[in-house]
């Protein structure tokens, strides 16, 4: 049976080598939802020692629990070196450290304050400071996405970069807003998916809520903080990319703006 320390090895060194191996899980080593987010901690240091600068929160579209064999959402550290703005809408992408990559056009938020758990509606609307298209790319080392879901916890819920688009302001009422946002994702100029806010849990927003619950669960985690940038999982199915790729997403309502990637 493995240890703790030979599984945070082995999956830093497959991250930092775009190398997969086999799930935990199919290996007969399940482990604990709160085991797993503490190995993510450790295998995040190894590879990736800049700032902490906000959360991915993942499998919020419960329309794909069933693909991927999950029944929750989970969530994941964001480092400020896997994140980059793009105000023009136009990003290029370098795929060559990644396994099987994946893109989810998300919504992003960005925390002005910090939100508490007897926070309203209101109250929580007020915490947010700005709402951004973005692309989150997963990845998964796990060979053909084959996982349980404390595998992919313990990768740090499969987050590799963020891609921000151009940022909007807030408006009062943001989660009805966001609720309500479209989003039409392309591949080389061909639609590949339609989706909204309401494939996020019951908005991004409520994503938000989700998270700030599930740290309460869990020891060890740090809390929400003014600054903080949240991306609140993909409004439609995550899409496999290959380099070559051209993918875009038209965003229409409280984000009003398109945002393209190039993949190389």
């Amino acid at each position: 049976m493995m240890d703790r320390d030979a599984i945070i090895t082995e999956i830093s060194g497959a991250i930092s080598s775009a190398r997969q191996i086999e799930a935990f899980s199919k290996r007969g080593f399940e482990l604990s939802s709160d085991a797993a987010y503490k190995i993510a901690a450790k295998v995040r240091a190894n590879f990736d020692p800049s700032p902490l600068i906000g959360r991915k929160i993942g499998f919020t579209n419960r329309g794909i629990w069933d693909k991927y064999c999950v029944d929750q959402p989970i969530w994941g550290d964001i480092s400020a070196a896997s994140v980059t703005y793009h105000e023009d809408g136009q990003a290029t992408l370098d795929l060559g450290s990644f396994c099987e990559p994946r893109i989810e056009p998300e919504v992003v938020i960005c925390l002005k304050s910090a939100p508490t758990l007897k926070s309203n509606k209101n109250s929580v609307d007020a915490c947010i400071h700005w709402v951004a298209p973005g692309f989150e790319i997963v990845d998964s080392i796990y060979p053909g996405w084959s996982f349980s879901l404390a595998d992919s916890i313990a990768t740090g819920g499969l987050h590799r970069c963020l891609l921000i688009g151009k940022r909007v302001a807030v408006n009062e009422d943001i989660e009805r807003y966001l609720l309500d946002l479209k989003v039409g994702l392309f591949k080389d100029g061909i639609l590949s998916e339609v989706g909204s806010g309401a494939n996020v849990l019951d908005g991004p927003v409520s994503a938000i809520r989700y998270l700030m619950e599930g740290l309460e669960h869990y020891d060890d985690q740090r809390p929400l903080s003014s600054g903080d940038i949240i991306t609140t999982g993909t409004m439609t199915d995550a899409k496999p990319i290959r380099a070559g790729d051209h993918w875009s997403a038209k965003y229409s309502g409280v984000i009003n703006s398109s945002f393209s990637v190039k993949c190389k």
